[in-house]
């Protein structure tokens, strides 16, 4: 093996031999808890909050409804006029609706699920 080749193996060894022990030992600061309060509901505002996502629930409901609605027009009007483009579209607002409405439905046990993963 030559001198070039030879220097630069000792200094790839010496960085691993740096870098490992600084990946495999935690350090100080992240050894030290960080503290997680629990929730609670008498955060001011706290009513607000539970109100808008209300709203949003239903607007997201609505919204899938739309798109489901204008997904199924544009299909038929784009098959039944032989317009590729339309019928093309009309496909594309469906699963678009088909999507927020599965989100709408099943954003109650994502919340829940993260909540109580994140320990609250």
């Amino acid at each position: 093996m030559d001198d070039g080749r030879r220097c630069r193996s000792h200094r790839l060894m010496a960085t691993v031999v740096t870098i490992v022990p600084m990946l495999a030992w935690p350090s100080v600061a992240s050894a030290q808890a960080i503290p997680n309060p629990p929730a609670d509901g008498s955060a001011p505002g706290a009513e607000l909050v539970g109100q808008v996502l209300g709203w949003l629930k239903w607007a997201g409901l609505a919204a899938a409804l739309a798109g489901l609605l204008i997904g199924a027009i544009a299909t038929g009007v784009g098959h039944f006029g032989s317009n590729y483009s339309a019928s093309s579209a009309g496909r594309k607002w469906l699963l678009g609706g088909m999507g927020a409405a599965i989100l709408s439905g099943l954003a109650w046990t994502i919340a829940t699920t993260l909540y109580n993963a994140t320990g609250g």
